[in-house]
């Protein structure tokens, strides 16, 4: 089954709004309109969305505390059973919008389960990318437009993630 408009643009809603990108979200919200989506449709997609953002705070939340020796509850991946197409598309792309590796995986082995065909997946994957490199781009032009060569100190600093 191929994605519709509809779904593609509830999904985008979804992810622009778990990477708080607000530019990508007014962008998407109209192209979500003309789509036809109800308002019940984007107020869900807009909720599955949050849900994947709120469960990877709680998720890196715990692993980092873990490394404190303190242990908390609730940092698993919330996949509740979710058996709904759109609601799994969204949930899958948030979770790669907001570099949640174990909601990621989790969604990922549940749209495979519902059979959703891997084309459909790489679609929303894609998308995504998009716009989760769209958000970054916004916050570093608001930034001062930092140019390569002043981040790069920056990177050898910190030690950059491997």
């Amino acid at each position: 089954m191929a994605i519709t408009a509809k779904e593609k643009e509830l999904v985008a809603v979804g992810i622009s709004v778990a990477t708080g990108c607000k530019p990508c979200t007014d962008y998407h919200f109209k192209a979500v309109r003309k789509a036809r989506a109800s308002d019940g449709e984007i107020k869900q997609a807009v909720a599955d969305a949050l849900s994947v953002r709120n469960n990877a705070t709680e998720i890196m939340g715990a692993y980092a505390l873990a490394h404190l020796g303190v242990k908390r509850q609730g940092s698993e991946c919330d996949s509740t059973g979710e058996t709904n197409r759109i609601k799994k598309l969204v949930s899958l792309g948030a979770a790669f919008g907001v570099n949640c590796v174990s909601s990621l995986e989790t969604h990922l082995a549940a749209a495979k389960s519902m059979n959703i065909p891997s084309e459909d997946i790489a679609t929303i994957l894609k998308l995504a990318e998009f716009i989760k490199g769209k958000a970054a781009s916004h916050v570093t032009r608001l930034a001062g437009t930092l140019e390569e060569e002043q981040l790069s100190p920056y990177h050898e600093e910190v030690g950059g993630c491997s």
